[in-house]
């Protein structure tokens, strides 16, 4: 698949607004607008929301990508996937499956995209299965 038909699917699938995108050999730093880069090795506490009082607040990220919900499009960008073990990878699924962190929904214009190497040798089947590969 060439650069340009590759280009080509990601603008469709950005326009749709649908499923997660897994990219393979591609810098997560190429998204460095309307976006938030989470890294993979991201501590779990730090991925959910949590309790101040009887409150239940989003996480820091969560918020930082609220920012962007009045905007055309945004960007969860969860880089370098490929460097946990594959049942550490799951810890995104229900990011991943419903677009949801907790009982926060993503904005609807939130593309999620996840970056990665040797996506065959070290993405989970059950995260594999949840994912565009583009």
């Amino acid at each position: 698949m060439s650069k340009q038909d590759r280009l080509d699917m990601i603008t469709t699938f950005i326009k749709a607004y649908t499923v997660p995108l897994l990219m393979e050999n591609i810098s997560a730093d190429i998204f460095n607008r309307n976006s938030v880069i989470l890294p993979a090795r991201i501590d779990i506490s730090e991925l959910n929301g949590h309790y101040e009082e009887m409150e239940f607040i989003p996480p820091i990220w969560y918020q930082e990508l609220e920012k962007y919900k009045e905007d055309n499009y945004s960007f969860l960008v969860i880089s370098d996937l490929s460097n946990l073990p594959k049942e550490e990878q799951l810890k995104f699924g229900e990011i991943l499956k419903y677009k949801k962190v907790g009982v926060f929904e993503l904005p609807q214009n939130c593309v999620i995209i996840i970056t990665a190497q040797n996506i065959e040798q070290t993405i989970s089947n059950e995260i594999y299965s949840m994912v565009a590969v583009v």
